[in-house]
């Protein structure tokens, strides 16, 4: 068997800080041609958001951003809790719609109204809330191996995981300090990977080195953290809403993605009025990694068909639609 080509490298960016207006420290890298050749004149090009999963730092766009980097501007923002951003003064703070929050904050200080907006598991769920939010600043979403809300509803095409979350919740809670420990030491041990590759992931596809940057990162978040978002994850859904969000959409599923099943997808991409569905064969809920190439091509060809909007109104938010408040710290 030919060995598979070489992959460019991750293009190389500062990390850069900022505050949003209750005191979270947030961090992010801005990359492509507008940051690489400021001064250079350029004609007016898409932006892009990246848009983690739960408990990423970014490891699942190793292969695509350098691709879109050499064309596209582009936003990583590391969630509140993750990767390089601090966690909030108040920790139920650390919402979805926080989350959503956070990126609009960020398109507003990049004077960003015509973000296309990808992400990825948890990530598709942070795109749509901050597509019919903050409609004003999304001009298109790419939404990979992620479902529009209450994950674990359908995680491994069983209601399983939604009935044993209270009581991990309460586990957690008690125990805090244990498990927390038992995460640092399991998390970043070879048996997760072999565990991952026996119940989800393609070992043939994706190889220990490609999986360890994220259970890394995942060993280092704090155990509440994580619950608090995985449950709000599980207890939030956008399919009430979806009819409204008529911007360019490209649904990306894994054929045998686990965790969010095609079914959802094919819900999601029939719901949303402007979407497209593409189904990539023999991968899972790591697709991006597994089959970078269709990702690349078809996230290429995506964007090849948009062109930069003028400014859009925002969508009026629902009376009762759960909504993030930011306090401004004492002082």
């Amino acid at each position: 068997m030919a060995a598979a080509p070489a992959r460019a490298p991750a293009p190389s960016a500062p990390i850069r800080q900022i505050r949003v207006p209750d005191g979270t420290r947030l961090a992010y890298r801005l990359y492509g041609p507008s940051f690489t050749s400021p001064r250079a004149e350029a004609p007016a090009r898409l932006r892009i958001a990246l848009c983690d999963g739960i408990s990423c730092d970014g490891y699942i766009w190793r292969d695509l951003l350098p691709v879109l980097a050499r064309d596209y501007d582009i936003l990583h923002l590391n969630y509140r809790g993750h990767g390089r951003s601090g966690l909030p003064r108040d920790p139920a703070a650390c919402t979805l719609a926080h989350f959503a929050g956070d990126l609009d904050f960020m398109l507003q200080q990049l004077g960003w109204n015509d973000a296309i907006l990808i992400g990825h598991s948890m990530g598709v769920q942070v795109s749509l809330e901050a597509a019919f939010r903050h409609s004003d600043r999304v001009a298109g979403l790419v939404l990979c191996c992620g479902s529009f809300g209450r994950v674990l509803d359908t995680f491994r095409n069983t209601d399983f995981g939604a009935k044993v979350l209270p009581l991990l919740d309460a586990v957690t809670s008690t125990w805090r300090e244990t498990v927390a420990t038992a995460v640092r030491v399991f998390l970043p041990s070879p048996f997760s990977y072999a565990l991952a590759a026996l119940t989800e992931i393609k070992a043939e596809r994706i190889k220990p080195k490609d999986l360890q940057p994220y259970l890394d990162h995942f060993a280092r978040m704090p155990v509440d953290l994580f619950m608090g978002v995985l449950s709000d994850a599980a207890e939030r859904t956008a399919l009430p809403i979806l009819p409204r969000i008529e911007v360019e959409t490209l649904v990306i599923a894994g054929q045998d993605d686990g965790f969010t099943p095609l079914a959802t997808s094919r819900l999601m991409a029939t719901t949303l009025p402007r979407a497209e569905l593409l189904v990539v064969p023999g991968t899972s809920h790591t697709a991006p990694l597994e089959a970078p190439e269709a990702f690349e091509r078809a996230i290429v060809a995506y964007l090849a068909g948009l062109s930069p909007r003028p400014p859009a109104e925002r969508l009026a938010v629902p009376a009762g639609w759960p909504v993030a408040t930011w306090s401004r710290p004492a002082g």
